[in-house]
């Protein structure tokens, strides 16, 4: 019997979430194409351009409106449930709510894993895409997402690097910074001017050597310097720019790490680690919500249901935003700024539940 009723219930929540996030991703879609439609046609832009800058946007509406579909599929799956008085007839053969609902529960933890991922593994590349398509392929402006300016990165070898500028028609670096760790602790850091590519290693010119070992640094000029122990190739420094705000946490850590070193303040790196590793939870905390929600006493209609999921949906929005926009200015630290809207609607969700048909 328990079977049937979570096969039942899980068959109507996919159904509902899948109609909801393909909606969302027509009615974006057909938004912003509105929106930059004169672009396009200005821009004398192909069809194939157009297409893929949508099916890379598409990545970047899933990550926005996935926690919004899971809220509404909740609110309609069981408010459909309480309309219907199935919910009355199992709390009467002795269901627990949470009985009842566990398979939402389950999935819900399991959709925070794979929004983390999305985040981790796909969003970002997918954003570099759209850019591109959007400022190379039908603006035709100059490929500056592969930058040639400011440029930091972690090499194979574990080294930090950041260059002022590069030149990759010559491979010559200027303004090398080159950072070596031990764990924590900076162990060697190298400055040079530049840095020339001969084809098998890179000659550093007019920087300076520091070592350090406990207390002691050891400062050692010089005017050229072969690096042979480099792992660094000249296209390693050409690859894309992501946007802060496009990095994942692994890409985040290394900048933060970055501008730590180079005397930076790394303080909204960090508040958007936090704010990556906090967003994936609200659909945990929005499906808890949506079943306390629609398995009250008040009936969830097709209006209502629209209703709450606004409200619940961009009050939340709005919370995680002022607090990740508080955090960039430090007012408060990265982790009360990331992880205050979780808390406040983790806490609403507790006060709703203990007033609760359970």
């Amino acid at each position: 019997m328990t079977g049937i009723i979570h096969r039942h219930l899980m068959a109507t929540f996919l159904r509902n979430l899948a109609y909801t996030i393909v909606g969302a991703i027509v009615l974006f879609t057909m938004m912003d194409l509105l929106d930059h439609v004169g672009s396009f046609v200005d821009n004398k832009a192909t069809a194939s351009m157009v297409a893929r800058y949508y099916v890379y946007k598409a990545a970047w509406i899933v990550d926005t409106v996935l926690p919004v579909a899971m809220l509404m599929a909740t609110l309609f799956t069981v408010g459909a449930m309480a309309r219907y008085l199935e919910l009355t007839a199992l709390f009467a053969a002795g269901r627990s709510l949470l009985g009842v609902t566990r398979p939402l529960v389950l999935l819900a933890v399991a959709v925070a894993a794979f929004s983390l991922a999305w985040r981790e593994y796909v969003l970002p590349a997918a954003n570099v895409e759209r850019n591109r398509v959007w400022e190379v392929e039908v603006h035709r402006n100059p490929d500056r997402i592969r930058p040639t300016q400011n440029i930091a990165l972690t090499g194979p070898d574990g080294r930090l690097y950041y260059a002022r500028r590069f030149d990759p028609n010559t491979g010559l670096l200027t303004g090398l910074k080159i950072v070596t760790k031990d764990g924590a602790a900076v162990v060697e850091r190298i400055d040079a001017d530049r840095a020339e590519w001969d084809g098998a290693h890179w000659t550093l010119v007019g920087g300076v050597r520091r070592t350090f070992s406990g207390d002691r640094e050891t400062i050692v000029p010089f005017d050229r310097l072969t690096a042979r122990d480099l792992e660094m190739d000249p296209r390693s420094f050409f690859r894309d720019r992501i946007r802060p705000e496009d990095m994942n946490i692994r890409q985040l850590r290394e900048h933060a790490e970055l501008v730590r070193l180079t005397g930076g303040d790394a303080t909204a790196a960090e508040v958007d680690i936090q704010f990556n590793l906090a967003f994936p939870l609200v659909n945990v905390i929005v499906v808890l919500m949506g079943i306390v929600l629609a398995s009250g006493p008040r009936k969830t209609t097709i209006a209502s249901g629209f209703g709450l999921t606004l409200l619940v949906s961009f009050g939340y929005y709005l919370f995680m935003n002022f607090g990740r926009a508080l955090g960039h200015s430090g007012t408060i630290g990265p982790v009360p700024a990331a992880w205050s809207g979780n808390a406040a609607y983790a806490l609403i969700f507790a006060v709703l539940w203990l007033r609760a048909r359970r």
